[in-house]
């Protein structure tokens, strides 16, 4: 995948014009990603897993799916629906037979009951032309008292991200569980040219 094409994608001007550019990428989006063994997904996948028993996990900007096999993998058997902005992308997770459910769908405006999800998972997500702080709020009103809120971030974003989830914080809508140590989550691709990356795990209120 070359810097290119991420920074086309990173360049979207809004919602309409991001849903465009992945569904002109989706066909392709996983063989590049391959190419620089991106392991995100693994990364987050494996902190939710550490957290408990679940049933309904809600993967946020889900794109191709590359969450659903890593959760499969683990042996968890439960629910796993998919949000996305972009209908090519959900065309290529649905192939993939890992999520109960897909929606196209924004994630400042998510068609799911209130507290009807055990966990959030979100990877590649909270990021520079995608999604910010802004989701906050539907994402904390769809996961459960108790439940969990997963997502990968740049150091360089989180530290865009983290006042707002500060002031959720102080507000008593959810807490701040952990933030593992800053790496490569692209081990096929140079360091020097890479950005280290964490999973950010909240507990809901």
């Amino acid at each position: 995948m070359s810097d290119d094409k991420l920074e086309w994608i990173f360049a979207s001007g809004d919602n309409q014009q991001l849903a465009d550019r992945y569904d002109r990428w989706a066909t392709q989006y996983d063989a590049d990603h391959d190419g620089w063994e991106w392991i995100g997904p693994a990364k987050a996948v494996e902190q939710l897993c550490a957290l408990g028993t679940m049933s309904t996990v809600l993967d946020v900007g889900c794109g191709t799916g590359r969450v659903g096999p890593e959760l499969a993998a683990t042996g968890w058997d439960g629910t796993l629906v998919g949000v996305d902005l972009s209908a090519g992308m959900l065309a290529v997770a649905a192939e993939t037979a890992y999520y109960e459910r897909l929606v196209q769908a924004s994630l400042t405006e998510i068609p799911l009951e209130d507290g009807s999800v055990d966990a959030v998972i979100a990877t590649g997500v909270f990021t520079h032309g995608h999604v910010g702080s802004e989701a906050f709020p539907e994402v904390l009103r769809v996961v459960r008292p108790g439940g969990w809120v997963v997502i990968t971030c740049r150091s360089e974003v989180w530290a865009e991200l983290e006042p707002a989830a500060a002031d959720h914080e102080a507000a008593g809508r959810w807490s701040l569980h952990k933030r593992t140590a800053p790496e490569s989550f692209h081990p096929g691709r140079d360091i020097e040219d890479d950005l280290p990356q964490s999973v950010v795990i909240w507990r809901v209120c």
